[in-house]
């Protein structure tokens, strides 16, 4: 693995440490060691909240970048006497839909060994191997987003987003006095807590400019069933007037294929109860009846 990958990983982390550092010292501690009882007790509840939100993240951020995105089964592998027949020919005990534009059996070659590609996998250059319901390769995590992390790569943006949402919520007022007294006083330097809190708020500001529509992106996919690639590959922004996502199982549903079967774990960067291997996916019933009919 090429260490220069870990470049934009290691800028996310210099993002979040700073802004954590600045937030926590500048905000959170003056209101904690306050005098008075009303703000010292709103820098505790801040605090508690801040930091909950903040954790979660972090962990959703682990996660994503160190748990396996989905790995095809050695049972998959195209055994080196059906390499030529591979193309029409898939062993019965193989669940497969998706073929490819001519009907045959769509195999990776680039996989070593190669391998019948299960529904929704997709090959990750990145990884050099196929990955099961591949979304992307996200730079800024250095890991490929699929059937295992996807969980955790949507929260981790999530937690993210409401993080700099609140950062920049609880500042606000803050860089509004610094804009103020320095209106009144021209020519006067700021001080270095000004200048780190002006820093980090307007840079938080252009980050929630990307991250709040990115977020609405991955939400909708998510809730429509749809991988990015699918997106990309299958429907697009002008989809045709009779195009039908097969997977689309409802909202809820949906939800449950990434989030788990149990609402009360969806926040939680835990897969205790998700369901399905990765291989197999079930479908939506309006695409099977079209399918028959066909």
């Amino acid at each position: 693995m090429s260490c220069g990958r870990w470049i934009p990983v290691l800028f996310v982390l210099a993002v979040i440490a700073s802004s954590y550092t600045v937030f926590t010292l500048d905000f959170l501690m003056p209101m904690i060691e306050s005098s008075d009882a009303l703000e010292h007790e709103r820098g505790i509840y801040l605090a508690a909240a801040f930091n909950t939100l903040f954790g979660l993240g972090m962990i959703s951020f682990l996660r994503t970048v160190f748990d396996e995105p989905g790995r095809v089964p050695d049972s998959w592998i195209v055994g080196a006497d059906d390499v030529e027949e591979a193309s029409t020919l898939l062993p019965p005990s193989l669940p497969v839909l998706e073929t490819k534009h001519d009907g045959s059996r769509r195999i990776c070659r680039k996989s070593k060994p190669n391998v019948y590609k299960p529904d929704r996998s997709h090959f990750c250059r990145q990884l050099g191997r196929c990955v099961l319901k591949m979304d992307h390769f996200c730079p800024w995590t250095n890991s490929c987003i699929g059937f295992g992390n996807h969980k955790f790569f949507l929260l981790f943006v999530f937690y993210m987003t409401v993080c700099v949402t609140f950062i920049v919520a609880m500042l606000a007022p803050q860089f509004a006095r610094y804009v103020d007294a320095a209106e009144r006083n021209l020519g006067q330097l700021a001080s270095q807590e000004e200048f780190r809190v002006s820093f980090v708020f307007l840079g938080l500001c252009l980050l929630s400019a990307a991250l709040v529509p990115f977020f609405g992106f991955h939400a909708y996919l998510v809730t429509t069933n749809y991988t990015t690639i699918e997106f990309l590959e299958k429907r697009g922004c002008n989809p045709p007037p009779d195009h039908i996502n097969r997977y689309d199982l409802g909202l809820f549903r949906n939800l449950e294929s990434v989030l788990g079967p149990n609402p009360l774990l969806w926040l939680l960067p835990v897969r205790w109860f998700n369901e399905g291997d990765g291989l197999a996916f079930e479908l939506n019933p309006a695409w099977s009846s079209m399918a028959k009919s066909n």
